[in-house]
């Protein structure tokens, strides 16, 4: 079972299905200049479905993907997992890291699964933190 401490989770239900955000839980007065560029990792559902949601299958590769990612930037110290949002066709992380080419080349050194993980990758410079920050008013977290 996933850890959730130092995550606030938050659900939204709408006609296209449930939607999921976790958020993580930053100390106050956390510096986002100090990890001042944002990734976003959008990893498409790509099982063949009826319903729009992953299969369990989609879904532990997700969370073994996950798992490798952050156990190797928190390694490195470049960069953060700050919210994953699991859309009904879709799952988003939202990385802020320091040095992109450092996180891209944790990618790109990862052990893939037996097909490559789809995923498309997003950069917005965010020293502010502001997608994150609106995000965290949104549920009343600051």
């Amino acid at each position: 079972m996933e850890d959730n401490r130092g995550w606030t989770l938050a659900e939204h239900r709408a006609d296209d299905g449930l939607s999921l955000m976790r958020l993580k839980r930053f100390e106050r007065g956390f510096d986002f200049r100090a990890y001042p560029e944002r990734l976003n990792l959008i990893w498409a559902y790509q099982d063949d479905r009826s319903v729009d949601t992953a299969s369990p299958d989609e879904l532990e590769a997700m969370q073994r993907f996950e798992d490798r990612v952050c156990e190797r930037i928190e390694a490195a110290g470049h960069s953060l997992l700050a919210i994953v949002f699991t859309e009904p066709d879709h799952r988003e992380y939202v990385f802020h890291t320091r040095d992109v080419e450092a996180f891209i080349g944790v990618l790109n050194a990862m052990p893939q699964e037996a097909t490559p993980y789809p995923i498309e990758i997003d950069r917005e410079s965010d020293p502010d933190g502001e997608f994150y920050r609106s995000f965290a008013a949104a549920i009343g977290l600051r």
